[in-house]
């Protein structure tokens, strides 16, 4: 007991046993922290090959994911050309037979309509086909309408198909 204590409660300075003279307090528990060794502190050892086993785990993680990025892109660029080989053997084929000749069907009359001024597809479709909800039929023939349906423009020509029955047509 050679560690002289300052009593945290009361103050009192210099206390040599357990218990505080002035205000009973047990400093037994404050004294056996005192008295363990002092710590050293151990820093840890860094092994001189783990920073380079990282650095190339990640050049080989880099080099295969761009590797396997070209030759994945290399893939389609050869799906997507025509050798010459190929062209050469289909032009010197020739049919043992003939196939029967087929006659383009002649194509679906349509009629026209210039747009006006507060037109709508739906207006339209019921001018010329009696119903407003076959405007989808409109669009089916003018494809430049596709994504743009709620705005058509003024003065645009579009196409009625044939099948809308009803209505009155500008020109047949």
């Amino acid at each position: 007991m050679s560690i002289k204590l300052n009593c945290p409660v009361c103050g009192y300075k210099e206390v040599q046993g357990n218990i505080c003279p002035n205000c009973d307090t047990d400093l037994s528990v404050i004294r056996r922290i005192q008295e363990l060794p002092p710590v050293e502190q151990v820093l840890p050892q860094e092994n001189p090959w783990t920073k380079g086993v990282a650095i190339l785990m990640l050049m080989i993680g880099i080099t295969v994911g761009a590797g396997g990025s070209f030759f994945a892109l290399q893939n389609n660029f050869h799906n997507a050309s025509i050798s010459n080989q190929n062209a050469s053997t289909v032009a010197n084929v020739t049919p043992a037979t003939t196939a029967p000749v087929v006659r383009p069907t002649t194509p679906e009359e349509l009629r026209t309509y210039t747009v006006k001024s507060g037109d709508t597809l739906s207006k339209i479709a019921a001018q010329f086909c009696g119903n407003a909800g076959v405007w989808q039929q409109i669009v089916q023939v003018n494809p430049e309408l596709k994504q743009r349906e709620s705005k058509i423009n003024i003065g645009e020509v579009l196409k009625i198909p044939s099948n809308c029955k009803g209505g009155v047509n500008e020109r047949p």
